[in-house]
């Protein structure tokens, strides 16, 4: 996963539920998309970007292969999220816990 070539950038803030998406799996990764129903749900783990250099590649990855940058208020805190706009065929993470979904596979 990309999280261990970034990981000393990184620090793990917390984890929680989010309301107003969906979650699905793009082969070994998950995207999710906005739904802004509160029915769905996925799982985010938060963490605070203590690198900028870090920062700029991640943010150039995630563009770079198709996801979009949006902001949402969790727990308080304001915080970045990639999204894809649309699912396609791709198979949805019920639940939308990509750690209980991998772990699973």
């Amino acid at each position: 996963m990309y999280y261990e070539v970034f990981k000393q950038g990184l620090e793990y803030q917390f984890t929680t539920e989010v309301e107003g998406f969906k979650l699905f799996a793009l082969k070994d990764y998950p995207f999710a998309i906005k739904t802004g129903q509160s029915k769905d749900t996925i799982i985010v783990e938060v963490f605070k970007i203590i690198n900028p250099d870090i920062e700029k590649k991640i943010h150039d990855l995630e563009l770079g292969v198709g996801y979009h940058y949006d902001e949402l208020k969790v727990n308080s805190y304001e915080v970045g999220i990639y999204l894809f706009d649309r699912p396609e065929n791709y198979p949805e993470v019920i639940g939308g816990d990509w750690v209980k979904f991998f772990g699973a596979r």
